[in-house]
């Protein structure tokens, strides 16, 4: 499950919960903010980070495997070129040389996205969880009853958006720092 679908479950359980837990005289009373999840990540400083690491990633990753597909085109072109002229014990080596360098490439590319589809939920997930304490606090200091993500409301009014809120304290606690030991 994508560590958004957690978080947008939790704050719905948590505006149920609120919703029978307060009674009906103070339910006009209820201060309730709104938090856009994925532009919090992406604005803060630490998303900003993370978002350039991984592209450096993906970046280093496109390239060895375009290095990896040019080699293969190279022998690909040799056996469609020299095949013919072969022996017929050497075309059936070069084609079997292709055809496991090929399927190599093909693993290699399946790995590769499985393997950065991992570091970016990790990062996400690292990023979501100090939100998430930071969100809290916001909740508690400013006296909010509930504070709930964007994408799960139909309609609401921009004044409840804190989303600037949280992201300016979360940058503000030194979130920039924490984001390079995440590559150690």
């Amino acid at each position: 499950m994508h560590p958004l679908e957690v978080f947008v479950k939790r704050i719905i359980a948590v505006f149920f919960l609120a919703l029978f837990a307060v009674p009906a005289w103070a339910q006009d009373k209820v201060k309730i903010g709104l938090i856009d999840i994925q532009r919090a990540i992406s604005d803060s400083q630490a998303g900003k980070k993370a978002r350039e690491k991984f592209q450096a990633q993906v970046k280093k990753t496109e390239a060895d495997l375009m290095r990896e597909k040019g080699d293969v085109e190279k022998l690909k072109t040799e056996v469609e070129k020299k095949g013919p002229l072969m022996k017929e014990d050497d075309r059936k080596n070069l084609e079997k040389e292709l055809q496991r360098r090929v399927l190599n490439y093909q693993r290699n590319l399946r790995d590769s996205q499985e393997e950065l589809q991992q570091k970016e939920r990790d990062m996400t997930n690292e990023i979501l969880k100090d939100l998430e304490k930071v969100v809290a606090d916001l909740g508690k200091n400013e006296k909010y009853g509930l504070i709930l993500e964007r994408s799960t409301i139909l309609y609401s009014d921009s004044a409840m958006d804190v989303t600037t809120k949280v992201v300016d304290l979360y940058n503000s606690r030194g979130a920039p720092a924490k984001a390079p030991a995440k590559g150690k």
